[in-house]
């Protein structure tokens, strides 16, 4: 998976998937009961957990899954997944030494589970421990482990390192599994044959820049008004739209729609974690009034790297188009860097019901989804333009332009540009 320079990912296996919908996982009761009072069942304590944990709610989720530790301890049936899922728990929660003490004591218990040492790995990483991590990655290899998430992991930590040389393998190896596991899935729907339709640049208002926001922390809103800004320099011929909720100041808003970004009001249902907010900004790519759609996160600027980089694509034969420029961007498709021809793909909602879930699911929902329900389409329809890991599934280098100062590169968080030093 991606670690899209965010601290990475937790993955825990498939089968500890919360079990959203089942009748056993009613709300927790907010009146100072236990979180995990009757059922008391294990079983039914794990689906508590789970469904509180699906639902966003952090806190009775380790609650319940403490319970399910302490019972299964009595018991004398634990299982490894109890204690990944706990640590799952605390690592959504921004607690990583919670999580990597907890997957330390089940690596006491089960030091054959390659599961473990390849989570563990990952939160070492988040906690800047990169020998520890190396090591963890290594002992997950040596009890078998192919998962992408562990080349993913050591991408990372031997970039940081300085080894570009083995971060450049890994990252290789991550891809190569991903597209093993999920290319060979049956495409959702059949892209048209014949070439994709000409590029209009006197249409901007079909040629869509798509983005989520909620919220007001200046990391997304200061690049993303920025962006607002440079937009008719550097991409006259399109158009900002914003899909947002209405947690957004209103004279924030009111300064986008001042530079011409179109804004679009959305909800999300009660229960549903806040992280599904990131699906909103690909409502663009079934709009039927949308011709071209780029997908881009708040917190990046436009680079005159990527207008050239989009530039050929348009010029190109292909009619999806996806860019990866840092060694965290080991993803099939990264969320905020892929664009295409509209009205191909389906609708969110529909990738959502063809999604399974096939990792617990946290804030890389988007990427998760992109993977399992987009790849298998265009993956045989895409230009990749790919600074680190080419040539890898096809991908070949950025255009000879735009260049941006070493360390810099496109999809990256922008806002330490705004920062005051000292």
């Amino acid at each position: 998976m991606s670690w899209g320079g965010s601290g990475g990912f937790f993955g825990p296996p498939a089968n500890t998937r919360p079990r959203v919908g089942s009748a056993i996982m009613a709300d927790p009761r907010r009146d100072g009961s236990s979180a995990t009072s009757p059922p008391a069942k294990l079983d039914d304590l794990r689906a508590v957990a789970r469904d509180a944990y699906a639902k966003g709610r952090l806190a009775d989720a380790a609650e319940a899954q403490s319970a399910v530790l302490a019972m299964a301890r009595a018991t004398g049936t634990q299982v490894a997944d109890d204690f990944l899922f706990a640590g799952l728990i605390h690592h959504a929660d921004h607690r990583i030494a919670d999580s990597v003490e907890v997957l330390r004591d089940a690596i006491r218990l089960y030091p054959d589970n390659a599961s473990l040492h390849e989570n563990l790995a990952v939160l070492l990483l988040a906690g800047f421990d990169i020998a520890g991590s190396i090591a963890a990655c290594e002992a997950a290899l040596a009890l078998g482990s192919d998962s992408a998430n562990v080349h993913d992991c050591l991408c990372e930590a031997h970039q940081r390192t300085g080894r570009t040389d083995l971060a450049v393998a890994a990252g290789r190896l991550a891809l190569e599994n991903k597209d093993r596991r999920f290319g060979v899935a049956t495409p959702l729907v059949a892209i048209p044959t014949g070439l994709p339709p000409a590029f209009n640049p006197g249409r901007p208002e079909q040629n869509i820049i798509a983005y989520t926001l909620w919220g007001n922390l200046p990391r997304y809103q200061v690049p993303l008004l920025e962006n607002a800004r440079i937009r008719p320099h550097l991409f006259p011929e399109w158009t900002i739209r914003v899909y947002h909720d209405l947690s957004v100041d209103s004279g924030y808003l009111a300064q986008l729609s001042a530079h011409g970004v179109q804004l679009r009001p959305m909800r999300l249902p009660s229960g549903v974690p806040t992280h599904r907010g990131l699906l909103w900004r690909f409502e663009a790519i079934a709009d039927p009034a949308v011709q071209r759609f780029l997908i881009r996160d708040a917190d990046s600027l436009l680079t005159v790297k990527e207008r050239v980089a989009v530039d050929v694509w348009l010029r190109s034969d292909f009619h999806f188009h996806a860019m990866r420029d840092w060694y965290t961007h080991t993803d099939l498709l990264l969320a905020g860097m892929w664009g295409g021809v509209g009205g191909i793909l389906p609708p969110p909602a529909t990738l959502l019901r063809a999604y399974t879930a096939w990792r617990v699911e946290n804030d890389h929902v988007d990427q998760d989804l992109l993977t399992e329900t987009v790849w298998p389409t265009v993956r045989h329809n895409v230009l990749i333009h790919d600074s680190i890991f080419q040539p890898c599934l096809g991908s070949v280098p950025f255009p000879p332009f735009g260049d941006l100062p070493v360390g810099h590169h496109i999809g990256q968080n922008a806002f330490l540009h705004f920062s005051k030093p000292g």
